[in-house]
Order: C-alpha cells, then structure tokens, then sequence
C-alpha cells in the first residue's frame, strides 16, 4: 500500500492549526482552577469527541539525544503494568539496546505552539506486541497535555531550540521551579543520512504511552494510549550526527538510571506533519499499511474541524455568572441585615 496525496494531508494538518484557538486556550487555561479538575478534563474530552484529531507539525531540525541504560529494573518500575521495557534499534543496521532518549523540536499544534523537550523509554505494549515511545517527562514553554489533568500549564519559562545559518545548534531547558537544565551546542554539517528502524519510528509513534509519573490514580488502568498518523517517508530517515561534534555542556534531566554520556544524535532537517489523537479519543493501527489505509482516508477528509474552545468558554461564562449571582445575593443579604 503507497501514500496517495500526501498534499492533500499536509494542507488538512496544516488547516487544523488555527492560532486564534491556540491563544483562546491559552487565556482560558488560567482560569481552568475556577472549575474542579475533574470536571474541566471531562470537558476538554468532550471537545475532542467532536475534533477527533489534533493537527501538529514539528519544525525542521528536530533533534533526538539518545543516552543507554545502566539501572534496567529502575527504568522498569515506570512503566504501566501493559509494557514491558524493549531493546530496540535506533537506526535500521546496529544491534539493539536499551535506550533513554529526548526529543527536542519546535512546534505548533491545534492546542499548542511553542518549544519542547521530551524524555522517553521504549518498551514494548503487551496488548498489542507494539514497540512504544513511553513518556518520561515534558519541559515545555507552551500549554501541555497531561493524561491526568487534560490541560497542564507549561512548565519552562527558559525553553531554548534553534539553529543557524552556519549548521549550528543551541539548545537550553531550564524548568522553573526547580535546577533540572540542560544546555547543549553542537553543529549538524557533518551528518549523514542513515535509515531509521521502522518499527520503532513508524509503528512506536503509532502506540505512545505515559509512564506511571503521568498517571491518575483513579484510573490506573485507563488506556491512555494514543497514536499519531503521518507519511512513514518523514520517519524514514534522519541525519546521523557524530557525538564528538556535539557538545553536552550541562545537563541533569538523565534519571539515575540513564548513563550521562551521549550515545547517538540524530536530526531530521525537514518539516513533519502528524495527525494526533485527541484526548479521550483513540485510533487502533496494526501494522505499517494499516496506518497508511488510515492516512489516505484523512488525506481525503474535507473541512475537518479543528479543537474549539466554544464549550470551555461556555461553561467558565456560567460559572463566572453564578459567581456573581451568589455574590450579589451574598451583598444584599448584608445591606438588609444592616
């Protein structure tokens, strides 16, 4: 099975991404303590019920670190009861290991836009017999989607990924409330394109968990589970960046179970375009044709909606007014009982 009109797809992504959204959700996030966490999730999962999916595209040069694991049963006790930690191949012709590994990229999103690190494990779903990207952790200077909560505020004033013109990288993360950081230099010129293992990169982004850090505790045994649908061409392959050009010059994000040294770097110097699930919503893929039979349909999908904040708006408007209500009423039983 072969992608039928990947333009097509792109312009779908792309029309999902609406920034006046993105800012109302912004300012609406801030008020979100005004409602009981609970109740704003489950609105948020209404909302998605009616947008399925969330268009994103990750900008050129995305950056991926990779560091081996040294404590395997520490890097276990993470993972939700379904996954079962996996060595896995990082690019298509070496043998396979154990991996800790960051994404570092810029972003816009249906329901975000900004900067983001993100730490992950690969393990495999025992439900499915899947390779998985499993979440760690997020540092981010936009909104985050956080399974437990639906919505978290961002969580790194100091989020820092870009290049130049003369192929070099600087990246600095740094989280607010506390000294976690990490500030790398490096320079990407003298990469070469390599093949990226297909299992992991098409199939892994099709089953992406969160570890137990993410989880609710009234519903551990929830499936929060999502996929992301996209051309397997833009995971296909990447640039290959040697260590010694890459320069880690401070970095405490790696968990006691990770060894501190940089084991691969690689790079994908073009523009991706996803289709992610929406919270609460879920698309099942079985293998790499499977996903592409669902690429075609989206491809084919016409005026697809995108995330609206109509339904938070309402329900913080109503809360807002009896708000009033209780206080104006509060007010004149006062003014009579003077």
């Amino acid at each position: 099975m072969k992608i039928l009109d990947d333009k097509k797809f792109i312009r779908n992504v792309e029309n999902l991404i609406d920034p006046k959204e993105v800012s109302h959700l912004y300012f609406f996030q801030s008020f979100k303590r005004l409602l009981p966490r609970s109740l704003f999730k489950k609105l948020l999962i209404k909302t998605s019920k009616k947008t399925p999916y969330m268009g994103f595209v990750i900008e050129p040069y995305c950056l991926f670190l990779f560091f081996k694991l040294k404590n395997i049963e520490k890097a276990k006790s993470l993972l939700p009861q379904r996954y079962e930690l996996k060595k896995s191949r990082i690019f298509a012709d070496e043998e396979p290991e154990y991996y800790f590994g960051m994404g570092v990229f810029n972003t816009r999103a249906s329901t975000f836009w900004g900067s983001r690190l993100e730490t992950y494990l690969i393990a495999e779903d025992k439900q499915t017999g899947l390779i998985s990207w499993i979440f760690i952790d997020i540092l981010s200077n936009t909104i985050i989607a956080d399974p437990s909560v639906g919505v978290a505020d961002r969580n790194s004033t100091n989020a820092i990924y870009t290049t130049t013109s003369k192929g070099d990288i600087l990246l600095d993360f740094k989280e607010d409330k506390t000294d976690r950081q990490i500030i790398l230099t490096g320079n990407i010129n003298n990469g070469k394109m390599r093949n990226l293992d297909k299992p992991l990169w098409v199939l892994g982004n099709t089953s992406i968990g969160h570890s137990i850090k993410f989880s609710d505790k009234k519903s551990d045994n929830k499936d929060d589970t999502l996929a992301v649908i996209f051309d397997p061409a833009e995971v296909e392959k990447a640039l290959d960046i040697p260590i010694e050009d890459i320069h880690l010059k401070f970095n405490n994000l790696n968990p006691d179970f990770a060894k501190p040294e940089l084991c691969k770097v690689l790079c994908f110097p073009f523009a991706q375009h996803y289709m992610a699930d929406s919270p609460g919503c879920r698309t099942y893929i079985k293998n790499v044709d499977d996903m592409i039979e669902t690429y075609n349909k989206i491809a084919e999908m016409k005026e697809m909606k995108t995330f609206s904040t109509r339904g938070i708006k309402k329900m913080l408007l109503i809360g807002l007014s009896l708000f009033m209500l209780l206080f104006i009423f509060i007010f004149i039983l006062l003014i009579i009982n003077l």
